[in-house]
């Protein structure tokens, strides 16, 4: 089949079936997946609030003033929408503990999340309409990122995230095929992302998904206005399949409808790049046998599929940066487990990035890339040579809180609880579990409004 005209056909189906999905048309465990994965974004936004470099942000947004439509999740502070997406789209990025599609590679949540419920507040619209928009903007974006068949360097979490953000802030508007559309088509002109970022370590990674949920708040309010915008952004000359590479549109829309594509969300286990995370486990198994010295360790090796090696394989520098830097990086990882045993919030802070026997041991880590591995995350392998002479060897060929191994509901509680227990303001135990009765019952509240209020 021509692709082009697949991306053609695409134009004119992922609009009418976002402004037309309705929630009686989602499946059980698809309303039960949105309601997963927003008890998530917030509980990594709650603690995301601490994360070096946020707060001179947020105050410069609640600086600029504006319109109070919606809350900033962690404060008092209410906000013009757009403003609320951003800085709460900061928020639950800024500690990379969001929920990821790894066959994707597309992190849905931390652009709908924010995007959605600022709107929500804006327009008192209820957790039905927020369920089905946010539903049908995830299945978007998950579908986009799984029709782009090669990542030459774009960040398509916000290049396919915006235009899914804008997407599904027009079916919350109620704008109709048409407004749906023309958010879509808007949101084109916003369509960017690097992974240099990624690369580096530094703070704009935070940034690019919560752009890409102001712009997707953005473009849904201008084709409320009735501007006009490109109607082929998907097909056209210049449209997502001519600027970015092996588009193909059959993936996008195939089983579109009857496949939840974006139920194969992974829940992370662990507040670092996803292409950390087999290493971190193979560490984990090393650690439960040889509790460890920098000393006792003469060398590590550790092995990596091409993608993650190129996000995460580099040199770890993390004096400009330390938080940032530690989470981008295999080496930081693997040597902050094998001394600590394990890889949580406490160890990502600036303090513990800095202790001078794990930053010892990470710079004398050798990352090696499989290139004979077709997966973007497995396998991984750590190899440890003690001074001893003694040797151990552990490869990781899944990760639990991917579709392969789940996380339960208990796990997926306890790990929000750790996030609200963290932050700027530890958010208390009873109203955590007020918040998550909220989140079970979400299609029945009448406005969102109150999702923040408490007892």
């Amino acid at each position: 089949m021509d692709p082009m005209s697949a991306a053609h056909r695409l134009d004119e189906t992922l609009p009418a079936w976002v402004a037309g999905l309705r929630i009686e048309d989602i499946p059980a465990q698809a309303v039960a997946c949105a309601k997963r994965t927003l008890l998530d974004t917030l509980a990594v936004a709650w603690a995301g609030s601490a994360a070096t470099g946020v707060a001179p942000v947020l105050e410069m947004l609640a600086g600029q003033g504006g319109a109070r439509e919606a809350s900033l999740w962690t404060d008092e502070v209410r906000l013009p929408a757009a403003s609320a997406a951003f800085a709460n789209g900061l928020l639950a990025s800024a500690l990379d503990f969001d929920s990821v599609h790894d066959e994707a590679t597309i992190h849905p949540d931390i652009v709908m999340v924010p995007a959605l419920l600022a709107l929500a507040e804006r327009g008192g619209f209820g957790g039905r309409e927020f369920i089905a928009a946010h539903v049908a903007g995830s299945e978007m974006a998950v579908r986009l990122g799984l029709a782009v068949q090669s990542h030459p360097g774009w960040f398509y979490s916000s290049v396919l995230g915006v235009i899914a953000a804008a997407a599904a802030s027009a079916r919350l508007l109620g704008l109709g095929v048409d407004g749906v559309r023309t958010a879509a088509g808007v949101a084109l002109s916003r369509a960017a992302g690097s992974q240099q970022a990624l690369v580096e370590g530094s703070f704009t990674k935070r940034l690019q998904t919560a752009f890409a949920a102001r712009d997707g708040v953005e473009a849904a309010l201008l084709a409320q206005c009735g501007i006009t915008a490109p109607r082929q952004l998907f097909g056209g000359r210049a449209g997502v399949e001519a600027l970015y590479t092996g588009f193909d549109a059959d993936k996008a829309l195939s089983g579109l409808g009857r496949d939840w594509r974006f139920t194969g969300l992974t829940i992370k286990n662990y507040p670092s790049c996803f292409c950390n995370h087999a290493a971190i486990l193979a560490a984990q198994e090393i650690a439960r046998d040889l509790p460890l010295t920098a000393a006792q360790v003469r060398s590590c090796t550790v092995t990596l599929t091409p993608f993650s090696a190129r996000l995460v394989g580099g040199a770890f520098t993390p004096e400009a940066n330390p938080q940032g830097a530690a989470q981008f990086s295999v080496r930081y990882s693997v040597a902050s487990v094998l001394l600590r045993g394990d890889f949580r919030l406490a160890h990502i802070d600036p303090g513990a990035v800095m202790d001078p026997e794990v930053l010892a041991l990470a710079r004398r880590i050798e990352v090696v890339t499989d290139a004979s591995a077709t997966g973007k995350f497995t396998p991984a392998t750590v190899e440890v040579r003690l001074a001893d002479s003694a040797e151990r060897r552990v490869r990781i060929d899944a990760i639990p809180g991917t579709p392969v191994q789940p996380l339960d509901a208990e796990a997926v509680l306890k790990k929000a609880q750790a996030c609200f227990a963290a932050g700027v303001r530890p958010l208390p135990p009873a109203r955590v579990q007020q918040l998550v009765e909220r989140i079970d019952g979400l299609e029945t509240l009448d406005s969102l409004s109150g999702l923040w209020k408490f007892d």
